[in-house]
């Protein structure tokens, strides 16, 4: 007979697990032995005091606790190996007595089966000479009638076919045998295995130590852990609604109870994948409703923990795993985004976003490109519109926790939104577009994602990465008009991020304010209109390099103004503007008292004028809206009296609309009608403003170049002729025209002018 599997000795060696048995117990009594040796240290200092103490005390009893897991891991790996030698040596032994009775028995089956031929040749024999003899004379009886009771080959053929069968049987019971000792290993192996494999993730097992566990403790997680992970299966792939809903239920209650527990996140993730939780947790037709907000942190807490003891590369594979395990299917799409905006909420390495923003960036371009299905071949449609911004609103949530993990990370934010390609492409990607009703968070993942690459590339002392920043805000000025800043207005935080990214580059506002204008009306003072706005790029005047630390960009300076005005609408928008222009000035204020200008008063000037048109292209931009409403007002009145009175005709729209018109303008003396007044009561405004600002940082920067040299021993006299140039007082100075065009130019809209 044959085995479906040759039959052989079992594999193992019983006796190398006893000695691994040994070494571990004998680790453990080790790690006892040095518990025992520091409590005397740790008794002598709980009677001293000072931090000191207090801080080598907390440093002993970490360490006596996981000597304590520790020893108890070993203690426990030793057992198990201790009882799988013994289990394993006799499983061997039993199936080596099975296969030498098999070899026994196969031995007696040959034997018995060459006794059976022989009978059965014999019996064929004299069967043939009983025939012949039939036919004869006495010769045939006297043949018959000669052979021995002994000799009877039909008798001997049956006594060798009971032994052949009996030999055969053995056979079949000491393969039995051995089938069942190779069965019994096996299933004691794993069982072995799965007592061990709780001790086998070294991770695991050092995050339990860390959080202070005993092994019993650990062990108990770490099974938990991949029973909550076996549960997902089962509500995904639960036929019936109520069997689902039960999972659910389950795995919402084991989820919350282990948000805090870092064994159970380890082996769950090693486990389990995002696809899953979706699948588990997201939409069902049963319970439709969001996922509550206690299970999204638990979620978020769980990677987290996951996270601080992964490789680099798992890391960045859960991260990518977490963006395309969404999937594209629209039913349920927002909250799978929301599960998994939630599994990258927590503060977790750069290795996660990463592998996030590579999926988000290829589903975008997925989604781009069947969103251009019948357009030109090649073209890419982004930034999105249609069915292609409908998917990216309905995934902004995941977008936005991708940027706030760039926002967390410097170096992955400079190179994710100002690669060194300085293309554009990346701007464009992140600040060209926005979510239909706005970001989720008011914006405020990527204007931080945003301030985090230019802070990064900023403060480096690498030209080539400050270069990469300032092409960066070249390219978003033109990019967040039309993207980012034209949906819902921003929340505060996130205008004041706005300005912070500006702020190492105002010193290239005021030069693009004075080479830019779109005034008809004078091509003498400023640049002709004529000229096109510069393409994004670095500013490599000589200017720009010597007042500034960091390369500057080249600004298109009316969409810097659109940006501006749509970051200031609010008080607390306007005040982070005006805190980095006031911070702008105290900096040009302190070079302007030192090194060479200090010494030269004609260069010191030039620099205090230079700020002041800075300053004026700042806040002259901060007034261009209510320039905009007033001429919005006027357009709106015009339209109404055309239809009203001149172009329709009163009948033609209806009485009603009419008469409430006209109502109006006699309710308040015909100054609805009024044309022009809305436009001057907003320019009496906006100047009063102009008139103000200026005042306001003209003699702070005066006051405070007076004063230092003051300081330094220049008489009153001098000091005042020195800053003549700069004082806010003489309308014949050039700091009063430094300050004034610019701030006039970035205030005022293109709406057409009548020139005089």
């Amino acid at each position: 007979m044959t085995l479906d599997v040759g039959p052989a000795p079992l594999a193992g060696a019983p006796g190398e697990l006893a000695g691994r048995a040994h070494d571990a117990a004998r680790a453990s009594a080790l790690l006892a032995e040095a518990r025992t040796s520091l409590r005397p240290v740790h008794a002598g200092l709980s009677a001293q005091r000072g931090a000191a103490v207090v801080a080598a005390a907390a440093r002993l009893a970490s360490v006596d606790e996981r000597l304590h897991t520790y020893a108890t891991v070993l203690d426990g790996a030793a057992t198990t190996l201790r009882r799988h030698a013994t289990v394993l040596a006799e499983l061997q032994a039993g199936a080596r007595q099975a296969l030498a009775d098999r070899d026994a028995a196969l031995a007696r089956e040959r034997h018995w089966q060459a006794e059976a031929d022989e009978a059965r040749r014999s019996t064929w024999n004299t069967a043939a000479l009983g025939a012949t003899a039939l036919g004869s004379t006495a010769l045939g009886a006297t043949a018959l009638g000669s052979t021995a009771p002994g000799d009877d080959p039909t008798g001997r053929l049956m006594a060798a076919e009971q032994q052949l069968a009996a030999a055969r049987a053995d056979v079949v019971g000491a393969e039995a045998r051995w089938r069942a000792a190779r069965d019994a290993q096996s299933a004691e192996s794993r069982r072995a295995a799965g007592a061990l494999g709780t001790f086998a993730d070294v991770r695991a097992v050092g995050v339990a130590a860390a959080a202070g566990m005993s092994a019993t403790q650990y062990s108990g997680s770490a099974a938990q852990g991949r029973r909550t992970a076996a549960l997902l299966s089962q509500a995904v792939l639960a036929d019936e609604q109520l069997d689902r809903r039960s999972a659910r239920t389950a795995l919402h209650a084991l989820l919350a109870g282990q948000r805090d527990d870092p064994a159970f996140w380890a082996t769950f993730w090693d486990e389990a994948t995002p696809q899953q939780v979706y699948l588990a947790l997201g939409p069902d037709p049963a319970d439709p409703g969001p996922v509550d907000a206690a299970l999204r942190g638990t979620l978020t807490a769980g990677v987290a923990h996951w996270a601080q003891t992964a490789s680099p590369a798992e890391r960045r594979e859960l991260g990518h795993a977490a963006v395309v395990d969404v999937g594209g299917a629209h039913l349920g799409l927002t909250l799978r985004s929301e599960l998994a905006a939630a599994l990258l909420a927590g503060d977790l390495p750069a290795e996660v976003y990463a592998g996030a923003g590579d999926a988000l960036e290829q589903r975008w371009a997925e989604v781009a490109q069947s969103g251009a299905q019948g357009l030109p071949t090649g073209t890419n449609q982004w930034p999105p519109t249609g069915d292609v911004l409908t998917d990216a609103t309905i995934t902004a949530p995941l977008a936005a926790a991708v940027l706030a993990g760039y926002a967390r990370h410097p170096r992955l934010a400079l190179d994710r939104l100002a690669p060194a390609d300085g293309t554009g492409a990346a701007a464009r990607r992140w600040l060209g577009w926005v979510p239909r009703d706005g970001w989720p968070d008011g914006g405020r993942a990527v204007t931080s994602a945003l301030a985090t690459a230019v802070g990064a590339g900023t403060a480096s002392d690498n030209r080539s990465e400050q270069t990469r920043a300032a092409l960066l805000i070249a390219h978003a000025t033109k990019e967040m008009p039309r993207g980012l800043l034209s949906g819902p207005t921003l929340s505060d935080a996130a205008s004041g991020r706005i300005a912070e990214v500006y702020e190492p580059y105002l010193s290239s506002v005021g030069d693009a304010a004075w080479t830019q204008t779109i005034d008809p009306c004078d091509d003498t003072s400023l640049k002709s209109a004529l000229d096109a706005p510069p393409a994004p790029g670095v500013d490599t005047g000589a200017d720009a390099s010597t007042r500034a630390p960091v390369v500057q960009p080249e600004l298109d300076a009316f969409a810097l103004r659109d940006v501006i005005a749509a970051t200031s609408r609010t008080t607390g928008a306007a005040e982070a503007w005006l805190g980095a222009t006031d911070r702008h000035t105290a900096g040009m204020v302190d070079l302007a008292t030192s090194g060479a200008y200090d010494s030269d008063a004609e260069q010191r000037n030039t620099l205090v004028e230079s700020t002041l048109a800075d300053v004026g292209a700042v806040t002259g931009s901060m007034q261009a809206e209510r320039l905009d409403e007033a001429y919005d007002t006027v357009a709106t009145r015009e339209t109404l009296v055309s239809l009203t009175g001149i172009g329709m005709g009163v009948g033609t729209i209806g009485r009603k609309v009419a008469t409430s018109s006209t109502a109006a303008a006699a309710s308040t003396g015909l100054g609805f009608l009024d044309m022009s007044a809305p436009v001057a009561e907003a320019l009496t405004e906006v100047s009063s403003v102009k008139e103000q600002t200026y005042f306001r940082y003209a003699t702070t920067m005066h006051d405070l170049v007076v004063a230092h040299d003051l300081d330094v021993g220049v008489p009153l006299d001098q000091a005042r002729k020195g800053a003549e140039a700069i004082d806010p007082l003489d309308e014949d100075k050039h700091a009063r025209g430094s300050f004034i065009p610019p701030f006039t130019t970035m205030s005022e809209t293109s709406h057409d002018k009548e020139c005089g």
